[in-house]
């Protein structure tokens, strides 16, 4: 969308213009060519000064008038390179060594304030002209930019500029409030309006929010949530599966809510003023001890403001070694075979969270060679590999799971990973790759190993090529490990509890539970840490001829006969062996 018609569009949700006329003018632009606002005014349907002053409004910034700044223009035209000045519509015409300000016209020139502060390294304080006006002053830039000699030769002082926010544009806490469409009320007042206190703010924000995502690095957790209600706002860190409040940030978190989810914005190179619609962007955050840190960033609107969820990928505290992630040792013998086939098709299956990309990032490592061909279609692409061609799938353009899958077909693999198979069209194209000499992995949400196959003959794919193709299927979960510094037997009549989880007379009698009582290093939880919980069914040739013959029903029989362990068996197991709580055993190994 043009600027003419972001200004117009606003006009009409404003209520400026109705609906009618809006549409007549809209045809009249396409036939003229004019732009759609120009028309709008010279129609005398809009009013250019009303205009103004609704956007002054919306956002909450003050006017200013092209009369008292034009003359100003040509001396501070040096503050901003002048073909970033025009491209972005933001054009100065006051400057010092502290501050620059500027003129905007449109909401959307607010996202480019960052990168302002980025260029410049000074505070920006933003004044609105009008729509008309502002043509005016970018007339002037264009006379004037040849006369500049500084216009194009600006250094970016990155370390200065990574310390400065949106609400040192002298936006105080109401002013942010405005831009996320909050009523002023539910964020404090700042302590004065002067330069001083909002640099200070500012400051404090920045401090809140990187010291906030260290923390929740620090005690491992894999997402942090923050979000607004009415009368108060929560952070959340998701630690070992389970989402823990920190009582410690609401109070800050409330009062400078809309700052802080304006500086994740920006740190995520996000529009600071879209707060209709969600957002997704990226953070790399650099850690004290040198190392860096992805963040995956998530805006959601709500009714009190916008939800933020971060999900955090640390490759240093992730470990791709198949063989550190806790298979059985039977099982772990399975898994590396199929790994290392040719061809065929490997499955992981589970859960959100569960750990199947961890897996399969597992296998890509061992097989990563300067003598292999490793594609990969992920949504999204959660960590880099040196050595194989990721491609993020974009269904919005087209580039779906199943164009990838085609296109991979004619770079010559020899490994292809398939991020999720969702659909037939995904799933087909993926088994006849397993058939032509191409080994295959990718992942299918289902309860289990067996309930699997069972998906994959409800999509409609036939079992002669489900059976031909299909070689191994690994069903996981994650279950939280008992803190070893507050590990305890577990007191009470567990002997009853575990005959209602499905234990056997002999079993719940010689079991011997375990439990953490909760202390400092487990943040009283009692838990510290993940463990896999791994079911692997290998397709034998009796296991490949019921699932030729589409027998579901014999299907779990032949698999224990070939020696298939289930994962509640091997669950009970790790509780008798004091290596699982009997709670962490029914929150992830009982489905019904």
């Amino acid at each position: 969308m043009d600027n003419s018609q972001e200004v117009a569009r606003f006009c009409l949700d404003r209520g400026l213009v109705d609906l009618v006329r809006f549409k007549q003018a809209e045809t009249q632009s396409k036939v003229s060519g004019k732009p759609l606002y120009d028309v709008l005014v010279c129609s005398h349907l809009i009013d250019d000064r009303m205009a103004k002053e609704a956007i002054s409004s919306y956002l909450d910034l003050p006017i200013t008038n092209l009369a008292d700044i034009h003359h100003q223009i040509e001396r501070h035209l040096d503050a901003i390179p002048a073909s970033f000045a025009m491209e972005n519509r933001i054009i100065p015409f006051a400057a010092d060594d502290k501050e620059i300000k500027v003129a905007i016209a449109e909401p959307s020139a607010l996202r480019s304030i960052s990168s302002v502060r980025l260029i410049t390294g000074k505070s920006i304080s933003a004044y609105i002209v009008s729509p008309t006006e502002m043509e005016g002053l970018i007339k002037a830039v264009q006379d004037s930019s040849p006369k500049s000699s500084k216009g194009g030769n600006v250094s970016i002082n990155v370390t200065k500029a990574s310390n400065t926010v949106v609400d040192k544009n002298k936006l105080n806490a109401n002013k942010l409030n405005s831009l996320m469409g909050k009523q002023s009320v539910l964020a404090k007042p700042a302590p004065d309006t002067h330069e001083q206190a909002d640099d200070s703010q500012g400051n404090h924000v920045i401090s809140f929010v990187n010291d906030m995502i260290t923390d929740a690095i620090k005690q491992g957790a894999s997402d942090i949530h923050i979000e607004m209600y009415k009368e108060s706002a929560t952070a959340r860190y998701r630690v070992d599966g389970v989402l823990e409040e920190c009582k410690s940030l609401k109070e800050f978190l409330f009062a400078h809510y809309p700052a802080v989810t304006t500086r994740l914005k920006i740190m995520a190179s996000l529009d600071i003023s879209e707060r209709r619609l969600p957002q997704d962007g990226a953070i790399t955050m650099s850690l004290p001890e040198g190392r860096d840190v992805d963040l995956r960033v998530s805006i959601l609107p709500t009714v009190f403001g916008e939800r933020v969820v971060m999900r955090i990928l640390d490759r240093d505290g992730i470990s791709f070694d198949l063989d550190k992630l806790g298979f059985p040792e039977k099982e772990y013998a399975d898994v590396v075979s199929a790994f290392e086939s040719s061809q065929g098709m490997v499955l992981v299956t589970g859960p959100t969270g569960s750990g199947k990309s961890t897996t399969l990032y597992g296998a890509l490592k061992r097989l990563n060679k300067p003598g292999v061909n490793i594609l990969t279609a992920e949504d999204p692409v959660e960590f880099t590999i040196d050595g194989v061609g990721q491609v993020q799938i974009r269904d919005d353009i087209g580039l779906t799971f199943a164009s990838a899958l085609r296109s991979f077909l004619r770079q010559d693999p020899e490994i292809i990973l398939v991020g999720e198979i969702r659909d037939k069209e995904t799933a087909d194209i993926s088994i006849k790759a397993a058939l032509t000499g191409h080994l295959v992995l990718s992942t299918l949400h289902a309860n289990d190993s067996i309930s699997t196959v069972v998906r994959l003959i409800n999509m409609g794919i036939p079992g002669y090529l489900i059976g031909a193709a299909l070689t191994l299927v690994i069903a996981q979960r994650l279950a939280r490990k008992i803190c070893p510094a507050c590990k305890q037997p577990h007191e009470g009549n567990h002997e009853a509890i575990l005959l209602n989880l499905g234990f056997s007379p002999e079993a719940a009698k010689a079991a011997k539970p375990y439990h953490g009582a909760g202390c400092d290093k487990c943040n009283h939880t009692g838990y510290k840490g993940r463990q896999g919980i791994y079911e692997v069914l290998k397709v034998s040739e009796a296991m490949r001829a019921a699932i030729v013959s589409e027998d579901r029903r014999s299907l779990r029989k032949i698999a224990e006969d070939d020696g298939f362990r289930p994962m509640q068996a091997i669950g009970r197991q790790m509780v008798m062996d004091g290596l699982l709580t009997i709670e962490e055993y029914q929150n992830n190994l009982v489905f019904n």
